[in-house]
């Protein structure tokens, strides 16, 4: 366009983004008052009386307007959300230069997109090339400098006459948030100078506003995940079991390491008569509140169903509750649940087990001082219903031992993104077998610490081991 020549940005402060143009702006006002006094003495002899009438009247309306902008930028400050910001200033942006119509486009996450219109929309000025092939809202995004335009004489395709604009970005010391375009004088003519100075004073309280908007937000943010955060820790520390050590016959530690996002994890140590009794480990697909609810649900479940049924087995016991869970608590949400499920039969001196879509348990023979995989059982929990799960079962005698525990173990890493490993947690089952459950737990905790040495808090997932040893 003819003409359109954008104008350098003005010095900011860092600490207050708005105090150089307002500075400007009254130097400015200044300069005029000082104009028209010289103006006044050189003339006064043709005409004094028609001079101080000017004089006075320029001055009360810079005085009104720098009122007016003081006021403005007390309103737009005081409000923090940034949708009510943009209507207020856009109807202030047009009442401070007399304009038309006009349009603001913030940036999220993405190219300019309309946030407030007054008559006209992003098409209509995206339309509008300016330079380096840009349009005009991009141009001014990318090098937040203020353009205005005179005597422009185009027509849009729904018949408005643009005559003049002024489009100026929304920025702060460090950012550009978007842009604002004000199209047309009211009753003719062109933006001038003043105008442009005024609008960035006024939007300078606009960026002070959106930034503190944008922060509140963030606050809140992480305070209401600090509060999910805490309540699924609540609802773990409830669910997960304290005396599962009261259980003759055998010897159980289990522990849960958490953290810094709460998971899913949990296990159980049920009692069916004096001889028979579950252990269960299982792990949410998720974290937070949702998992620990989820997690809730699937230990008061099995906690029904072997109540209502002693001698349920292993594998019915997990049809069931994946029956539960997939038609009534999961539903169509996209979460599912892994479980191992185990029965000791201590007078049988036998172990059943079905492994739902968790990670195999390991199970140590004294006599043969060895390990073993237990893989049999079926897929996840609580996505299919209908489906029918297998079960595996092996003699137990003095001194063999279960391990389970969950994918943070396995999946938690070094400095150089190596994973700790299925063969590392089969290392430490070896080696470390002559301790007791209790303390063989702690010991896992041990080398994982090890194992991360270096890394930060948040390398790993929480993870839970559990291991019974039998007398």
């Amino acid at each position: 366009m003819v003409g359109a020549r954008p104008r350098p940005p003005t010095g900011r402060n860092s600490a207050f983004p708005f105090q150089n143009e307002t500075s400007a702006v009254i130097a400015r006002l200044l300069n005029t008052s000082a104009v028209l006094v010289d103006s006044f003495y050189m003339k006064s002899t043709v005409d004094s009386d028609h001079l101080i009438e000017e004089l006075e009247n320029a001055l009360a309306a810079q005085k009104a307007q720098l009122h007016d902008l003081a006021v403005m930028g007390t309103v737009i400050t005081s409000i923090h959300e940034i949708d009510a910001v943009l209507s207020v200033v856009m109807d202030m942006a047009l009442r401070l230069v007399d304009g038309e119509v006009g349009v603001v486009l913030t940036d999220e996450d993405g190219p300019l997109k309309q946030k407030v219109t007054w008559g006209v929309g992003e098409d209509f000025l995206k339309a509008l090339r300016y330079k380096d092939d840009l349009d005009l809202p991009t141009w001014v995004y990318r090098h937040r400098e203020a353009v205005v335009l005179s005597d422009i004489g185009l027509t849009s395709d729904e018949g408005m006459l643009l005559h003049s604009l002024l489009a100026l970005p929304i920025k702060t010391s460090s950012k550009c948030l978007g842009v604002m375009a004000i199209l047309n004088k009211s009753g003719g003519g062109n933006f001038t100078d003043n105008d442009r100075e005024a609008m960035e004073m006024l939007l300078n309280f606009v960026a002070v506003a959106l930034d503190n908007s944008l922060l509140m937000k963030q606050q809140l943010r992480q305070q209401k995940m600090e509060q999910e955060m805490a309540i699924a820790r609540e609802v773990q520390e409830t669910i997960l079991p304290r005396d599962i050590h009261r259980v003759a016959g055998v010897e159980i530690g289990a522990v849960y390491f958490p953290a810094r996002a709460v998971g899913g994890d949990f296990y159980d140590v049920i009692p069916l008569d004096d001889n028979r009794f579950i252990v269960v480990i299982g792990d949410v697909s998720n974290k937070g509140v949702p998992a620990a609810l989820i997690m809730s649900a699937c230990s008061g479940i099995i906690n029904t169903i072997v109540g209502s049924d002693p001698t349920i087995t292993v594998s019915a016991l997990a049809a069931r509750l994946n029956d539960i869970l997939a038609k009534v608590v999961i539903g169509e949400r996209e979460m599912f649940v892994t479980l191992f499920f185990s029965i000791f039969d201590l007078a049988e001196r036998r172990m059943t087990y079905c492994n739902a879509g968790h990670l195999p348990g390991l199970f140590w023979e004294q006599d043969e001082a060895a390990v073993t995989e237990l893989a049999e059982g079926g897929p996840i929990v609580g996505q299919f219903p209908g489906i029918t799960f297998k079960e595996g079962s092996r003699p137990i005698s003095s001194g063999d031992r279960l391990f389970l525990f969950t994918d943070g173990l396995t999946e938690a890493t070094d400095l150089a993104g190596n994973m700790f490993g299925r063969e590392r947690v089969e290392q430490v089952f070896s080696v470390e077998i002559g301790l007791s459950p209790a303390d063989f737990c702690l010991k896992v905790k041990d080398w994982v610490d090890r194992f991360q040495e270096g890394t930060g808090d948040d390398s790993h997932d929480d993870f839970t081991i559990v291991q019974v040893k039998v007398d």
